[in-house]
């Protein structure tokens, strides 16, 4: 197939150096106590680049970086692209053998780290661990061993400053996935993916020099990274970067930071409309927020009471934006990006027909636009591919309109008395009963060789009163076909999350039922059909 005409920007690294000297003081990314210009930022990062490669950091070498949404993490991750060294953005809150992991396929011997976070590291890799340099990042911190060094003595440092040259196909980070559904992988993107992907968000939900995007999305995720700060270097808007979930706060936040533009999840969405009304909920600056999985319901009491529209799309670190943004009230996963190609596998392999649901398979024009493989994980990355075409894992279809319609994960969809049942589109129904702040629906075997039945784990919102399951079940069963509704539902726990909000399903997987798991066929309660 002959390659459509596509933009092609340049690496981001490059693009900054350029920014920085024609528009230096505009300032690109905001943090609880620093705000960053392009020309902060690349001269920063031109410091720490020099003083590692000063201490021997060069092309292709993997230096971990663990960090909170600092400033430093954004430095660290530009002064490695002008090495050509690769950048391992992780998430600080693992402990033990996750993190362990990490430097194990890694194989990293350098790590730029926050100090409250070395106590883990050494614990986790042990006294022998192969670590050559530690830079930790503290402003009082004292090294306590001799490979440690501070951060803030590597940018006092009178360096000569590296030459820039990278091409688009040069890896620039390797980001782990989060392991819900398997080991975590560590996905490793190229300068184009990451340009490219940046380009396409950028277009698509308008951001531009007067946008401002807000976010407290961890910057070791590829969501955070490509909206927020690689978003804003390329339309010139800046970006809000917060430490911590500012939770009851969120709301002030966004009128605070004159927020634009905002990447969600349903239960934020919720959140915000349990909230009392207020006079100036019309006032806020929100134009677009990027949201999948709410329901038209959600989508319009949202969009009326605050005047912004409602976006959702498609993607995967592997993969990135493969379903541009669309207006979330037609709940689709977005239009396919022209830089793919799509195909819907069904379970024999084959070609499924339009409104069909099969596997998505993709596959890019360009190579680079994708990523390289999974960092020193060859059999995984064999796996993932057949001729050329990336299997997600993810089950959809796409319909006459083109649109792409998620339902699925390959490994958490089930089947109830040989009916297929999407998890997705039964936690999207839980999650809009009143109440309900979170769902997750796995599959539930009473002993070997028992029937499959559906298992709902229901997250409450604060304050909310005791569940009504005969009532629950006549919502379920208003929305779902009869073999859909759940059998068991446990409610008032907490799910298990990932530090972005999602769901670890395969924790409750085999969690036994207890005195307080309701039985809708013990119950008596019967699901028309």
């Amino acid at each position: 197939m002959m390659e459509p005409e596509l933009e092609r920007p340049v690496p981001m690294p490059l693009l900054l150096a350029d920014k920085a000297r024609r528009d230096g003081e505009r300032v690109l990314a905001v943090f609880d106590d620093v705000t960053l210009t392009y020309a902060s930022l690349y001269d920063q990062s031109m410091a720490l680049a020099a003083a590692l490669a000063k201490r021997g950091v060069g092309k292709g070498d993997p230096i971990v970086i663990l960090m909170g949404n600092e400033p430093e993490i954004l430095v660290s991750m530009f002064a490695l692209a002008y090495i050509g060294a690769l950048a391992v953005p992780t998430n600080p809150a693992l402990k033990g053998q996750s993190l362990a992991h990490v430097f194990a396929i890694t194989k990293a011997r350098y790590l730029i780290a926050e100090s409250q976070y070395l106590s883990r590291t050494y614990e986790a890799l042990g006294d022998g661990n192969a670590l050559e340099r530690i830079i930790v990042v503290g402003r009082d911190y004292i090294p306590s061993q001799p490979k440690e060094e501070r951060y803030a003595d590597l940018m006092a440092e009178k360096n000569p400053l590296p030459k820039l040259a990278m091409e688009r196909s040069d890896p620039w980070m390797v980001l782990f996935t989060s392991g819900t559904t398997g080991v975590s992988k560590g996905v490793v993107l190229p300068h184009q993916q990451l340009s490219s992907t940046s380009w396409d968000i950028t277009r698509s939900v308008f951001l531009d020099e007067d946008s401002v995007f807000y976010t407290f999305y961890p910057l070791f995720h590829l969501n955070a990274i490509i909206f927020g700060p690689l978003g804003c270097l390329i339309s010139g808007g800046k970006t809000v970067v917060r430490r911590e979930f500012p939770r009851e706060n969120l709301l002030n936040e966004l009128h605070q930071y004159k927020a634009t533009h905002w990447s969600a999840l349903p239960f934020l969405l919720r959140g915000l409309l349990a909230l009392p009304p207020r006079p100036d909920d019309r006032d806020i600056a929100l134009k677009i927020v990027m949201c999948i999985g709410v329901t038209t319901e959600m989508i319009d009491a949202f969009e009326r009471r605050f005047g912004c529209k409602l976006v959702a799309g498609y993607g995967a670190t592997e993969s990135a934006m493969v379903g541009l943004p669309a207006p979330a009230k037609l709940c689709t996963a977005g239009r396919l990006n022209p830089r793919h190609q799509l195909r819907v596998v069904d379970e024999e392999g084959r070609d499924a027909p339009t409104g069909k649901v099969g596997e998505w398979w993709i596959k890019t024009h360009h190579v680079y636009d994708r990523m390289l493989g999974y960092y020193n994980m060859p059999e995984a990355t064999a796996s993932a591919f057949q001729d050329g075409w990336f299997k997600t894992g993810d089950l959809g279809w796409r319909d006459e309109q083109g649109y792409l319609h998620f339902t699925d994960r390959v490994k958490e969809s089930l089947k109830r008395r040989g009916e297929n049942i999407s998890t997705y589109e039964v936690e999207t129904v839980l999650q809009n009963y009143p109440g309900v702040s979170g769902a997750a629906v796995v599959g539930y075997r009473e002993g070997p060789g028992g029937e499959e039945e559906v298992r709902a784990f229901l997250e409450l919102s604060p304050g909310a009163p005791p569940i009504d399951h005969a009532a629950l079940v006549s919502h379920c069963a208003r929305h779902l076909a009869y073999f859909m509704v759940p059998r068991y539902f446990d409610t008032g726990v907490q799910l298990p999350r990932t530090a972005l909000g999602k769901i670890e399903k395969h924790k409750l997987k085999d969690f036994p039922l207890s005195a307080s798991t309701f039985d809708v066929k013990a119950a008596g309660i019967r699901v028309e059909r």
